[in-house]
């Protein structure tokens, strides 16, 4: 699904990460819904800045999940003791392959939830351009944790033979993806996306440092204005 979604709205999705207008005196574009969804799931997942930030989109590598600032960080701690207890008391030692594989199943589970979370609110709050407190974001993070079961197979010598994953469906991950209609599909649209310059925070401080006249600090107060519209 994330897959389908970069490839249909990459450009929409850089021109909100990267704050993106036609020129400094241009309002800042409608936001696509899609872009919207991705760009605040992202952030809130790894609590990354975006906005404020150089980084902008790094990509999570293998295992990179467990040592990420991720929002369910606390409960795949919990989740790991408790699998390292279990492996313990029945072989005496860990596994740690079936280890990560399961604390893999349980943030890929979760973070399919939490998109679907995320884009049932951005038709509205992509218009809006604002985002949920931190607070509602929380409920989020709990509606979409998985109702997921493990069990182990193994030998008598305690060795293990295999892992196996069920997936309890529940009502957040059943919940169809919804469709919005992005304004930006067409050819016209997307080269002018490619057009537009980017106008960060970081880009408009240096940019009133080196001249820093009322038109310039204007455009400061314009950018902060909109940023802080879609802070948590």
């Amino acid at each position: 699904m994330l897959k389908s979604i970069l490839l249909d709205h990459i450009h929409c999705i850089s021109q909100l990460k990267e704050l993106k207008k036609a020129d400094k005196f241009a309002e800042f574009p409608i936001i696509c819904p899609y872009a919207y969804a991705y760009v605040f799931w992202r952030k809130s997942l790894l609590k990354e800045e975006y906005f404020y930030s150089d980084n902008l989109c790094r990509t999570m590598e293998h295992n990179s999940f467990y040592r990420s600032p991720l929002i369910i960080r606390d409960l795949l701690e919990y989740f790991a003791d408790q699998i390292v207890r279990h492996q313990i008391s029945v072989s005496g030692g860990i596994h740690p392959k079936s280890l990560f594989w399961v604390l893999e199943k349980i943030v890929t589970k979760f973070s399919n939830n939490f998109f679907k979370a995320w884009l049932s609110i951005a038709g509205k709050k992509s218009q809006e351009t604002s985002v949920p407190r931190w607070n509602d974001i929380e409920k989020m993070k709990d509606l979409c944790f998985p109702n997921i079961a493990f069990k182990y197979t193994q030998k008598e010598n305690g060795s293990l033979i295999s892992v196996e994953f069920y997936h309890l469906a529940s009502e957040q991950s059943e919940q169809s993806v919804i469709q919005y209609n992005c304004p930006y599909q067409d050819e016209l649209s997307k080269e002018a996306i490619q057009s537009m310059l980017s106008f960060t925070p970081q880009k408009i401080a240096m940019l009133v440092m080196s001249k820093p006249d009322d038109e310039n600090i204007q455009l400061q107060k314009s950018v902060d204005l909109y940023v802080k519209k879609l802070y948590f």
